[in-house]
């Protein structure tokens, strides 16, 4: 009698654990204007999703390993660290890196989203946020990656 565990198994039970249907899904908003990260978690609270706060970049860090969400909204112009380096550092971390992140940023330039899709992000928003649009890009993005 074989005494290994069946790996099959333990890749299954860290799947189910990352994303359960039944359990709403985790979403990370960085955003260093106070006004607008509660505005967007007061939202996204309303749409049904458990939401982890982070005022700088460092913060992000720190939450997405004690708190791994299931998606992050990342600002880019941030005091101290920006955005693109946080989402650097984060995706460092093995259990982050496939983790779907969407960029929020007043900054809408050809360069900036060219540098968010080499760093993985698979959206980017700007600001004033279209509602309808954050909508429906966190739940095709949820969709399409659990």
């Amino acid at each position: 009698m074989s005494t290994s565990p069946n790996l099959k198994g333990v890749e299954e039970s860290r799947a189910s654990e990352r994303y359960d249907r039944d359990v709403p899904p985790t979403l990370m908003v960085v955003d260093d204007d106070d006004d607008i990260r509660l505005l967007m978690t007061q939202l996204l609270r309303s749409e049904g999703y458990s939401v982890i706060e982070a005022a700088t970049a460092s913060e992000a860090e720190t939450n997405t390993l004690e708190h791994p969400p299931h998606l992050i909204l990342m600002d880019l112009s941030m005091p101290g660290t920006d955005g693109l380096s946080a989402i650097w550092h984060i995706r460092k971390q093995p259990e982050m890196a496939t983790v779907p992140i969407i960029i929020v940023s007043a900054h809408d330039a050809f360069d900036l989203r060219a540098e968010a899709a080499a760093a993985g992000c698979c959206g980017y928003l700007t600001k004033p946020l279209d509602v309808t649009e954050l909508k429906s890009i966190i739940k095709s993005t949820l969709e399409s990656t659990y």
